[in-house]
């Protein structure tokens, strides 16, 4: 197996651990919220769905770089001025800085929700994407800055709906 092949394998590996894990983080946060009160077992469920999405952000970041020095040393470095290259680069930074701020409680956990799942599945997407069609850097921001706005609405809307609040 060569380089590029083991670092496309990372890369898919670390991308379906955070899709799923942030997927499942949020399932997990509503079903352990429904009666309003976070059980142990909730809790240590939880804690594992964050080491998985610890994980797969590592495999992410790592393979990642892995690419850009990939790309470097074997002279395809028209790959490093792609706009979805950037584009992608962009939102693992946001997301890397909306784990930060989620773990020191400086973000409210709705508002690091909608980032974290809308950053992941953006990822996936544009990894996909990232192959054939080209869109602008600015129009990938934009439509990425509407998606997290959009999910922020729909993940209180649904937190609302199926979670028990305090009086």
């Amino acid at each position: 197996m060569d380089w590029y092949t083991f670092l496309i394998i990372l890369h898919i590996v670390g991308t379906a651990l955070g899709v799923g894990g942030a997927t499942f983080a949020e399932v997990n946060i509503i079903r352990a919220l429904r009666d309003g009160v976070v059980s142990i077992e909730e809790s240590e469920l939880m804690r594992g769905t964050y080491m998985v999405l610890r994980f797969g952000l590592f495999l992410l970041v790592f393979s990642g770089f892995g690419f850009l020095l990939f790309y470097r040393l074997n002279g395809t470095t028209e790959m490093l001025y792609s706009p979805m290259l950037w584009a992608k680069l962009t939102i693992i930074g946001v997301l890397v800085l909306n784990v930060m701020l989620l773990h020191s409680r400086k973000i409210s956990l709705l508002l690091g929700s909608a980032i974290s799942i809308t950053s992941w599945y953006t990822a996936l997407i544009l990894g996909v994407l990232f192959r054939g069609v080209q869109y602008s850097y600015v129009s990938v921001l934009i439509v990425f800055i509407i998606s997290v706005a959009i999910m922020y609405f729909v993940i209180n809307f649904v937190h609302q709906k199926f979670t028990l609040h305090k009086q």
